[in-house]
């Protein structure tokens, strides 16, 4: 039951991304979000997967996930640069 929850929530929050996308970033902008909102679905839906099959697995999968998240933070304007 709890996946299937998931599984709903994210039919919900993607789209509504896109959406938020569509009206609100410019259209020289759409591809560059597009491709992370998709990337971020993907994440989202593999680690819903992997949470029944293997806590462990899904634990590690999490805590690598925020752990580049937070390196990101501090190094991404290097390795993306502003426009």
């Amino acid at each position: 039951m709890e996946r299937k929850l998931f599984l709903w929530i994210g039919l919900f929050i993607f789209p509504g991304m896109a959406l938020q996308t569509l009206l609100q970033v410019e259209s020289s902008y759409w591809i560059e979000a597009f491709i992370a909102i998709a990337g971020a679905a993907v994440i989202y839906t593999v680690l819903i997967m992997l949470s029944d099959k293997n806590r462990t697995a899904w634990l590690a999968s999490l805590t690598l996930l925020g752990a580049t998240a937070v390196l990101f933070i501090f190094i991404g304007e290097s390795v993306f640069p502003h426009h």
